[in-house]
């Protein structure tokens, strides 16, 4: 059954755990690659915003959007859309973004992520580092999406 895109947190969230804990990301990322490929290059290729981080709201907007010009998905390729945006295309400050952009960015456990925010409330982080000594940051996942990560 084919469904209007409908990109929340709220559907992310509950329908996809974080890709840290993925046991096969490797797999997992090429296939969403492949939803993205498929439900917004009906209408454009891909290169159009691979180069083009942003925040995940005006993201938000953006599939607003497309979904008013008639892009369609399946809940699965909803799913992986929503994953491939906010893992490799979601721009986010650490001291000010919300827990769940952070959560995903990052790709942090739910308990890891309340450590950040707890930290960020009584002194913000200055730089990856900073944010690599909080126990359970992959500082790898740090390294590989640095540049969609500030303070």
């Amino acid at each position: 059954m084919i469904a209007s895109i409908r990109w929340t947190f709220t559907v992310a969230l509950v329908a996809v755990s974080v890709a840290s804990v993925a046991p096969a990301a490797e797999s997992t990322a090429e296939a969403d690659r492949q939803a993205v490929q498929q439900v917004c290059g009906h209408c454009h290729t891909v290169d159009v915003f691979l180069n083009k981080p942003r925040a995940w709201e005006r993201w938000n907007d953006v599939f607003a959007d497309m979904t008013q010009r008639g892009a369609t998905g399946t809940d699965e390729q909803l799913t992986r859309v929503t994953r491939f945006f906010l893992e490799n295309l979601t721009l986010v400050n650490v001291n000010s973004s919300p827990a769940d952009e952070l959560k995903w960015v990052l790709g942090v456990r739910d308990d890891v992520m309340q450590t950040i925010l707890a930290r960020r409330e009584h002194q913000p982080f200055r730089n990856l580092e900073e944010l690599r000594g909080v126990a359970g940051v992959d500082g790898q996942v740090l390294e590989q999406r640095k540049s969609r990560i500030s303070f």
